[in-house]
């Protein structure tokens, strides 16, 4: 229950899901969360995913994985980001690059939203698509600036930073 002067109101639902395979444990919450402010802007925005890895041998690990949605309902505006972008490629010889920390993205104008329901279905449903690319964005009107860093060290935002874990 909120107070009687809350600036905002808050409301969503979350869908908990997990799989396992033979050495991991992926889990994440599905449904869109909304915060509608005072002057009535509206966003809307989905969790990424954690994977955790050793659950029965090597070191015990922590990732965050797959994207992260804000949406900017008033000014028709999304913020996506990638995480884990670390890759694996080859069939018969494994190499990696990248770290897992590390996250990219991007801050957007996107096309108006014409069904809303077909939208939550789409991004925060069950089955919804995962982002892994960021030229899979069918909506993309104009790119706005590029977001990109750790999600253990910083953050930085059109070449600025706005979060640094030593500062």
């Amino acid at each position: 229950m909120q107070p009687q002067d809350a600036s905002y109101d808050y409301w969503g639902f979350y869908e908990f899901t997990g799989s396992m395979s033979a050495n991991s444990l992926k889990s994440g919450l599905r449904g869109p969360n909304n915060i509608r402010f005072a002057d009535g802007h509206h966003i809307r925005f989905k969790s990424v995913d954690f994977k955790l890895g050793g659950t029965v041998m090597g070191d015990r690990t922590i990732e965050a994985t797959g994207h992260i949605i804000f949406e900017d309902l008033t000014n028709n505006r999304k913020a996506v980001i990638l995480f884990s972008t670390y890759k694996k490629t080859g069939f018969w010889r494994k190499t990696e690059s990248g770290r897992k920390d590390q996250l990219s993205g991007m801050i957007y104008q996107c096309d108006p939203i014409n069904n809303p329901d077909a939208s939550i279905k789409l991004l925060y449903g069950k089955n919804a698509a995962e982002i892994t690319e960021l030229k899979q964005l069918k909506d993309v009107k104009k790119k706005i600036c590029d977001i990109e860093g750790s999600w253990l060290h910083n953050l930085q935002i059109d070449g600025k930073k706005y979060w640094d874990i030593d500062q």
